[in-house]
């Protein structure tokens, strides 16, 4: 099985009481694969540089919009239905994990 074609990478499912302990697999997991960096949005999605061709720009597009799902697809694959119902609205993997991180740090007695 290549790298791409892990489907559930860790057997943490994250749900409302799991989000640390899923958190730390999570990007652990991430980390790993050299993918970290999407979802902290150190790797943006590209733009086009003014000397680069349409073909080579939609590649490097195309790699990033790639990787980017496949996280997406990670964190769905690893989270109960009512949360991961919640990632529709969301462009990117960042914005997928700061929405997770608001919502399910525990700071107060509310989540647990």
């Amino acid at each position: 099985m290549e790298k791409s074609e892990v489907t559930r990478p860790i057997t943490i499912i994250l749900d409302s009481s799991t989000y640390d302990q899923w958190a730390e697999a999570i990007s652990g997991f991430l980390k790993g694969r050299r993918l970290w960096r999407y979802v902290t949005g150190d790797k943006k999605c590209p733009t086009k540089s003014a000397n680069e061709t349409d073909e080579a720009y939609a590649d490097r597009l195309e790699e990033w919009d790639s990787k980017n799902h496949q996280i997406i697809t990670w964190f769905r694959n690893t989270s109960t239905q009512s949360i991961h119902l919640q990632f529709g609205r969301f462009e990117n993997a960042k914005e997928v994990w700061d929405h997770l991180k608001q919502r399910y740090t525990i700071s107060d007695l509310s989540h647990q």
